[in-house]
């Protein structure tokens, strides 16, 4: 694997994606995680990191999305 970057939350993973994929926008709206599949070269069950669609990054696991916020009127 060329690069491994740790993170611990959403919130820094949402932090690395705006960096590295601004031009996408990501949101935590657009952003997704799916079950991508074992990487025995790893030893990891890889995850893919998704926004609006396109895929950006793969992780070792799910991060868990923040709840979304009600709207107050």
């Amino acid at each position: 694997m060329a690069k491994v970057r740790e993170v611990s939350s959403w919130s820094e993973l949402m932090a690395d994606l705006r960096l590295q994929y601004y031009f996408w926008e990501p949101t935590d709206e657009n952003v997704t995680i799916h079950y991508y599949g074992r990487d025995e070269r790893i030893g990891w069950d890889t995850h893919l990191v998704c926004v609006n669609g396109k895929a950006a990054l793969f992780t070792d696991g799910p991060l868990e999305k923040p709840a979304p916020r009600a709207a107050v009127v």
